[in-house]
């Protein structure tokens, strides 16, 4: 008989049901899928963060690089024309021909962008709610407030103008003249 209780006992403490097994296996996927879940948002928050900075320096970098590229001699700030709404840099190649470059901002398309004066443009920041300028002897400072992102400031390291700027361009017409009389 104590064979036959010790024997009942054991089948009826024997392990999970069916429907016990399947009950827990759901539990086990919904919470990872959750995590799942909650992990790709917590990433997509952080790239989301990251693009503001990712423009921003785009920008940034995108003008320094056109100001300081291998064939430019010096870069010099004009400050004759420049205010809070506007500024201008001169930007001399090695050949001594220099150009002059308007950086301004376009509140009625919200957009910040560098334009030759001859002519042409190039976007630099898209989506910006204001901007102001401020022109050093030696830089140029942008101070930038974009759409639900935020104040920054680009600040460009620039030459000072050279004593010898009205000969740049003199030295341009003279060269100019010379070319039509041959």
């Amino acid at each position: 008989m104590i064979r036959k209780l010790n024997k009942n006992l054991l089948l009826k403490n024997s392990g999970f049901t069916l429907a016990e097994a399947i009950f827990s296996l759901f539990i086990t996927i919904l919470i990872l899928s959750i995590l799942q879940n909650l992990l790709l948002s917590i990433r997509r928050a952080n790239l989301s963060e990251s693009m503001h900075v990712n423009e921003l320096t785009y920008a940034y970098v995108q003008l320094n690089n056109f100001m300081h590229s291998p064939d430019t001699k010096t870069v010099y700030p004009i400050d004759k024309d420049a205010n809070s709404k506007n500024t201008a840099f001169a930007r001399v190649d090695k050949k001594g021909n220099k150009e002059v470059y308007h950086l301004t901002y376009y509140a009625k398309s919200k957009v910040l962008r560098a334009q030759k004066t001859t002519g042409g443009y190039m976007p630099l920041l898209f989506n910006v709610e204001s901007a102001k300028f401020e022109t050093r002897k030696d830089q140029i400072i942008i101070h930038v407030v974009e759409e639900r992102k935020g104040k920054s400031e680009l600040v460009f390291q620039l030459d000072e103008k050279p004593d010898n700027d009205e000969k740049i361009t003199t030295n341009k017409k003279k060269k100019s003249k010379s070319k039509r009389a041959a």
